[in-house]
């Protein structure tokens, strides 16, 4: 299924660098798509290949032309500008204004340059990976990131390798699993653009988290072999496999909105890393837990898609803003969602202004001196 993550991680950063933010959801999308086509497919070579080592062998050559896509693909021009080589990206965005017969705006890449220079004396932008941690604010995005990451990918990959429980032909147990998933895509594509990133990402973990309980009253209050039983527990498994498929998808697009490019691909990295994690856990569960209780698996499941929902309000909302450059503007995204510290009263004009609601430029004002005083305190870490 998802076992090439960080590959797919690697070709979603590079295109979301490459577009603006009307379209980074379309694109973010397809990829997820494909994750269900994949399985649509495999379930169709699976019917006709039944010795796995030549199934294996089969569905990998679909990976040949991969190799071809070196010489077609360019470079982020977003990438580039944040590493500092301009010439690079000047390049490849004079191409990009040719291929859409669009007159190149030297001036406002100028600016674009100049500012770039400007942030890349801040020390911030030079830390590489430890520049995930060394901000309060980044290191809290950062890990709340990387824990949901684990959670989606332990709750997806328990869900899907329980497939072959559902009451069905294992071939139709799959093909319905991969269309369940599909739908989910299709859900999240139609709704992310309208509502944003944060709220249906937290629904679905939330409605994921209640389905799972509700395993329990089913065992205590539904007879065991009844007909019944039977309907309610193969809902409660499509349903977990359609919100997990759907708040897995949400979060490979929010955590790419989240990251500032100059760290973006090093914590998609470590975001994929930690994933793997959370899949060998899951994977594992529901043969080891079901061991000690059969519900176990499941309500463990249902239990951490609960918290990742809650450590998920912290996340800023992303919809339409662009994404972040810096660590500076990552943290400044950030601020409408994260406090650090109490609040200190800032002097506007001659007029002091305690716990006042963020609001035009006050909130620019306030945003910025929190930002500064959060710098000062790491300073002195």
């Amino acid at each position: 299924m998802k076992r090439e993550s960080t590959e797919i991680c690697t070709i979603s950063n590079s295109h979301k660098k490459q577009i603006g933010p009307s379209k980074r959801l379309l694109t973010g999308i397809v990829i997820e798509y494909f994750f269900a086509f994949g399985q649509l497919f495999l379930v169709l070579f699976a019917n006709y290949i039944r010795t796995w080592r030549a199934l294996t062998g089969a569905i990998s050559l679909f990976t040949v032309p991969f190799v071809f896509f070196y010489f077609v693909l360019p470079e982020s021009p977003r990438w580039l500008i944040s590493q500092g080589r301009f010439n690079e990206a000047e390049k490849v965005l004079r191409r990009i204004a040719v291929d859409n017969k669009r007159d190149f705006d030297k001036d406002a890449y100028e600016q674009v340059k100049e500012e770039q220079e400007i942030s890349m004396l801040d020390k911030h932008n030079q830390e590489g990976v430890m520049g995930l941690f060394r901000s309060k604010i980044m290191f809290i995005i950062s890990i709340n990131l990387f824990f949901q990451w684990l959670v989606q990918n332990l709750v997806f990959y328990g869900v899907s390798q329980n497939t072959g429980s559902w009451d069905l032909d294992p071939y139709l147990s799959f093909t319905l699993s991969a269309l369940v998933e599909l739908a989910a895509y299709v859900l999240v594509h139609l709704i992310l653009d309208r509502v944003g990133r944060k709220l249906p990402y937290c629904v679905f973990a939330i409605l994921f988290g209640l389905v799972a309980l509700l395993v329990l009253p089913l065992q205590k209050f539904v007879p065991k072999d009844s007909y019944t039983r039977k309907v309610l527990l193969n809902s409660i498994n499509v349903s977990l496999k359609f919100f997990a498929s759907a708040s897995y998808a949400i979060i490979y697009i929010y955590a790419n909105e989240l990251f500032p490019t100059n760290l973006r691909n090093t914590g998609m990295g470590i975001c994929s890393m930690v994933a793997r994690i959370g899949a060998i856990i899951g994977t594992y569960c529901n043969d080891a837990l079901a061991r000690i209780w059969v519900l176990l698996p499941v309500l463990l499941y249902g239990i951490v898609s609960l918290v990742a929902a809650v450590l998920a309000l912290m996340f800023p909302e992303t919809l339409n803003k662009p994404l972040p450059q810096t660590v500076a503007e990552a943290e400044r995204m950030a601020m409408t969602s994260i406090r650090i510290g109490k609040p200190q009263s800032t002097i506007t004009n001659g007029t002091e202004r305690e716990g006042q609601s963020l609001t035009g430029n006050n909130e620019d004002i306030i945003l910025k001196d929190q930002l500064q005083r959060n710098n000062t305190d790491d300073n002195q870490l």
